[in-house]
């Protein structure tokens, strides 16, 4: 079982404060979680114990729930001794994903209660107002279901169809997702990269973990074989490690790093770069860094812009339904004012 954290990310924040006071790691759980978690009591003895194993941090917040892209970076700062830091980079890591799903929350509040509302009335519509029209139509113009009618059928099932392509294309991303999850990371690596928007935010998203992680540990005076690996060696991202594997039989065959990272085609564009310039002044460590920030800029805009794009389309289908609905009722009277 995993512990429940809340405020996951101040919990790690005030870890990182406490570490560059002089406290230990242990001395920080010991004092902060049972202000963030329930039932400490009961969780307690579970922790001493792991403390007792001999774990380390990585162990004691893979326990905490922490997503394995975040353990990636605990796990290379114990061996670099960067923990504090890393520490901090990692809460606001965690606070800006917690922050646009709670915008996102948000924004969909709205839409789908209205959604929910237009759904009900349409199931009103067609339980209540169409077999009436039909009724008086019928009694009229005779025992023949006309155009009117059977367009209104249509317009009052809108809802039924925008669930059914929505429930139908998320059944699809599910089980691609499950297809490429259960294949060699080389096969995995392959489809991504054929998938149009996705192989875009993949790459920024490989990028800006290995950037940051090669970088961290050159910054801490690791040769570029050992760094890579370093990454070869964690278990907690597969495809990092795949990846450095690949640039590091590059490197051994005589190709520079930002030779490597171009022939290997994962990253972002530029990428190799920024590296060139890096291997060039001496400092390659620092620029891998600085173009993590940059990278992390780019990621927090676009998804911030993606945010932003999901309310208007979701008023948009909301304004289909209404339309629909309109027409579903107008249909059957302009046929029924041609009648009388």
């Amino acid at each position: 079982r995993r512990i429940r954290i809340t405020q996951f990310p101040q919990l790690l924040m005030r870890t990182s404060t406490l570490l560059d006071e002089g406290y230990t790691f242990v001395e920080c759980i010991e004092m902060l979680l049972p202000y963030h978690i329930k039932d400490y009591s009961k969780w307690s003895t579970i922790i001493e114990q792991v403390f007792q194993d001999g774990a380390g941090p990585t162990k004691v917040f893979e326990y905490m729930g922490m997503k394995k892209q975040y353990l990636l970076s605990i796990n290379l700062a114990e061996t670099t001794g960067n923990l504090s830091q890393t520490l901090y980079t990692v809460a606001n890591q965690i606070q800006f994903a917690q922050e646009t799903k709670n915008r996102l929350s948000k924004l969909l509040i709205y839409p789908t209660f209205l959604f929910i509302l237009i759904v009900g009335l349409f199931i009103a519509f067609r339980l209540k107002f169409l077999p009436n029209i039909q009724q008086m139509m019928y009694s009229r113009v005779g025992y023949s279901e006309t155009s009117s009618i059977q367009w209104s059928k249509f317009f009052l099932h809108m809802p039924d169809y925008i669930i059914t392509i929505t429930a139908v294309i998320i059944s699809l991303l599910v089980l691609i997702w499950i297809y490429i999850s259960r294949k060699r990371i080389d096969i995995q690596l392959v489809i991504v990269l054929k998938i149009p928007f996705i192989r875009h935010y993949w790459r920024l998203l490989i990028t800006r973990q290995f950037s940051r992680t090669l970088g961290e540990l050159l910054l801490t005076g690791f040769s570029l074989q050992s760094a890579l690996e370093q990454l070869m060696k964690q278990p907690h991202q597969k495809q990092i490690a795949y990846i450095a594997s690949a640039i590091q039989q590059r490197v051994i065959y005589g190709d520079s790093l930002a030779q490597a990272v171009l022939l290997c085609d994962f990253f972002y564009p530029k990428f190799n770069h920024f590296i060139a310039h890096g291997e060039q002044s001496g400092l390659l460590g620092r620029e891998l860094i600085l173009y993590t920030e940059l990278l992390d800029s780019k990621l927090q805009n676009g998804i911030k812009t993606t945010t932003k794009t999901v309310q208007p389309l979701l008023f948009i289908i909301i304004a289909i339904c209404i339309v629909a609905a309109y027409l579903s009722i107008l249909l059957p009277m302009y046929n029924m004012l041609d009648v009388i």
